[in-house]
Parts: C-alpha cells; structure tokens; sequence
C-alpha cells in the first residue's frame, strides 16, 4: 500500500506549499477522510448544499472546506459541482480500507494535537498525554473494551501489512518447517501470506481474544481455516509449544523476556524471525517511526543492530538480517545445539 508523499502531487500544487501549508493541507485532507467525504463522493459529482446533507455539515465553512480541498488537488470542481480527483481516488478509495479511514485518519488528529505541545514536550520531558492530563490507555485494554475498535484496528493493519506479509511470504525460506506460531499476529495477514505460499505449513495465531475472533473471519475468507488456528493469550505471559518456527511482526518493543521465552518453546533447529521497520543504526530512520514517538506513540525503537545483539544474548545462533521490503527488516536466528 502506497502512501499518499509529497512527490505524487501535481507539480504546480507542491510548487506553492511552504511548511506551513504543508501542516495545513495534510490537516484539511485527514479532516476530508475523517468526515468519509472522499468515499461520500466516490462515483458521483455533487453541489456543496447536497455535499452538506449528504454529510450533515453546516454550510458556513463547507464551501470554503471544499475549494481548499480543490486548491491542494484532492477534489475537482466545475461550476458549483466537486467531485473526487484521481489522486483521492488512487489513495483514499482503492488503496484504503473503511478501517483506514475509522482508525488510523484518528490516530493521526491525534498526533496532531500531540505534536502542539512539542515545545513544552522538549522542556519538561514529559509526554503529550500527561501534559494534557490524560491517561493513555493501552491497545490491548482498548481492544477488550470495544468491539468496534478492536475491528477497526485490527483490519487496518490487515490492509497495512498485506504488501509487507507477500513479500516476507516470498523472502522467508520455509521449506524445511512445519509450524509457525504467528505471536501477535492479530488480523492473521502474516500468516495467511506465509501458509498460501507453503502448502506444507500450519500456523496458530496467538492474540487477545476480541482479535482473535476477527483473525478468524479472515482466516475463513481465505478459506484456510484447516490449516491457520487461532490461540487466545497474553505473549507477556505464556507462549505455547510445539511450533518450529516463531514469527514476531510488528508487535511493539520486543523485550527479552519474550526472546527468552520463545527460545524456551523452540526445538533445536527451530527459527525465530522478527518483522518490524527497525531503526537504522544513527537512529534517523524511518522518520515516520521518530516522529510517532514524539507524538507519543508506543511504537518499539530499537535499531537492527540492538534486536541482533538481543536475540544473541538470549541463545540464539546464526543470526542474520534482511531488509526484504522497503523499511521493513527481518532478523532470524536458530536454536542450536552447540
């Protein structure tokens, strides 16, 4: 899934936006997708007073709201008709999920509001939320807590990580294991990828249990449901036993515990692989994954080198390290016997 950068706007636009607008234009258009407005409009040209119905928006800022849209290229306009322009089309139609839109556009006006207080952040050294006075809860409790959230959330990685699953899916030589257990593996795009691209593999997605219900859903749909299973548990805790292969994708900061813990359910020979976009060693790469946890995010940042050196001191031997898809790494080591 591409993202919607800079450099795919019309040259004439991005010739006229300094970084003020910049923070601007981006806010306008989450504001778009929030609203669904690009979805509103998917196939249809309509006048802002439909517009406004249509959406239940009052009209004093809606005209307005729509002809900045068209002046940064997300919308077209003739005479008092908009309509979606094939860059909306392209990025925020047949790119994106509804559970982009519901989740992920909600987590970035957060970040917005987060990064506001970037100055008193720098001076007190503390986050965003207590500065705000607000207790950030955790996703796992979010995800207990509402069903809805858990879907959104949960199928919005799905989508995000469908490109990263078929690339590591074709990447990771497989061939001499049996069993993956998929630890977080949440909507279950990993191991679909994985098993359709190894008739041979059987793999169990370990996940909360509100997560492990949707990983179900797309486990049927892809009509592997035979061969992917599903465990409710906590990975902080416990990990079972009886897989030769144990897959960590994009879980958050990896602790040695869990490390220590899979070597533990691991027979000799078996393979560890963890997936994330990893910090490159200066720590100024991927900007997206800093800038997050400015904003006070939860995301891991480790660097490759560090996730090395930690599956080495838990046992781990033959280690290596890919970058097999854009930011993405794999890192893999075996448990042997010597």
């Amino acid at each position: 899934m591409d993202m919607l950068s800079l450099d795919k706007l019309p040259q004439k636009i991005l010739a006229k936006m300094d970084l003020e607008t910049v923070f601007m234009a981006s806010r306008l258009i989450l504001a778009a997708e929030r609203l669904q407005l690009f979805r509103k409009l998917h196939g249809k040209k309509l006048n802002a007073s439909r517009i406004g119905k249509l959406m239940k928006l009052s009209p004093k800022y809606l005209t307005l709201f729509l002809d900045a849209l068209v002046s940064i290229g997300m919308l077209r306009k003739k005479e008092d008709l908009y309509w979606n322009s094939s860059l909306a089309e392209k990025y925020f139609i047949q790119e994106r999920s509804i559970f982009w839109t519901r989740q992920f556009s909600a987590e970035c006006v957060e970040k917005f509001e987060a990064l506001t207080m970037l100055e008193k952040v720098l001076k007190s050294g503390k986050n965003s939320w207590t500065i705000r006075g607000k207790k950030k809860q955790s996703y796992l409790d979010s995800m207990r807590k509402y069903p809805q959230e858990a879907k959104d959330f949960t199928q919005m990685l799905y989508h995000y990580h469908q490109e990263d699953a078929e690339a590591l899916a074709e990447y990771l030589d497989l061939s001499k294991f049996n069993s993956v257990l998929d630890v977080g593996g949440g909507s279950g795009v990993m191991s679909i990828a994985l098993v359709k691209n190894n008739p041979h593999l059987r793999a169990c997605i370990l996940d909360i249990e509100p997560v492990c219900q949707i990983a179900r859903q797309n486990i049927k749909k892809a009509g592997l449901s035979r061969r992917i299973s599903t465990i409710s548990g906590d990975m902080r805790k416990e990990l079972p036993s009886g897989y030769d292969v144990v897959v960590c994708c994009d879980i958050g900061p990896i602790s040695k515990h869990l490390l220590r813990m899979a070597y533990q359910r691991l027979p000799y020979d078996g393979l560890i692989a963890l997936v994330d976009r990893f910090l490159s060693e200066d720590m100024t790469e991927p900007l997206d994954r800093i800038m997050n946890n400015l904003a006070g995010s939860s995301f891991g940042m480790e660097t490759k080198g560090e996730m090395v050196e930690m599956l080495s001191t838990c046992g781990f031997k033959n280690i290596e390290s890919h970058k097999f898809y854009k930011h993405v790494w794999v890192i893999t080591g075996r448990k042997t016997k010597t």
